[in-house]
């Protein structure tokens, strides 16, 4: 099984309702919790933060000594960058998760997603890996689809799609709300 018989249909309308087929019940529907969702790439901002410090201490050096002042502008792209890598990603992942939504049916996971634009993924439940479950607290977690080890979905055995944030994982639901219900449902929809 590979991730291309996974997904059904990438399309651009996001009404998840309008995808429900006739007869399917929705078995859950939510959206990931904000602050874990927007908060899990933070390590970035270090790396921001000491490409920043980099990037003001060169422009320092160039304007303060007898170097010309053309080589100023070198330090202009990666100012750039450590402002992004420092605050800037906290924005995409704020518009990322405004378009995230998850359903599951009684046979389809829908996924809207999409940063910029939504878009919308399908998978039949039959399809997808065996679900693992990763509590972030208490209430909080992700559900994720782990094909067996040593096999991926890509170019070559190992390959993952989710990379960087979830490596060794086709797919998830991440940062839901009770995630151990979810993943009950998902299970149960499986076999019934």
């Amino acid at each position: 099984m590979n991730a291309r018989s996974a997904v059904i249909r990438r399309q651009e309308k996001t009404d998840l309702d309008a995808h429900v087929g006739a007869g399917e019940r929705v078995l859950w529907r939510g959206k990931p919790e904000r602050g874990p969702f927007v908060l899990r790439t933070w390590p970035l901002s270090i790396f921001g933060a000491a490409l920043l410090l980099s990037a003001i201490t060169y422009e320092v050096v160039i304007l303060t000594t007898e170097a010309p002042d053309i080589l100023a502008y070198w330090g202009i792209p990666f100012t750039l960058a450590a402002l992004y890598m420092l605050v800037g990603h906290f924005l995409v992942t704020t518009l990322e998760w405004r378009n995230t939504e998850y359903l599951i049916t009684d046979s389809r996971l829908l996924i809207s997603h999409g940063i910029f634009s939504r878009m919308l993924t399908i998978y039949s439940l039959l399809s997808l890996p065996h679900t693992t479950l990763e509590m972030r607290r208490p209430d909080v977690g992700n559900i994720m689809f782990k094909p067996p080890e040593g096999q991926g979905y890509g170019p070559w055995p190992g390959y993952q799609t989710m990379w960087p944030y979830t490596p060794g994982y086709l797919l998830g639901l991440m940062y839901i709300r009770n995630p151990e219900r979810v993943q009950q449902l998902i299970e149960n929809a499986r076999y019934l």
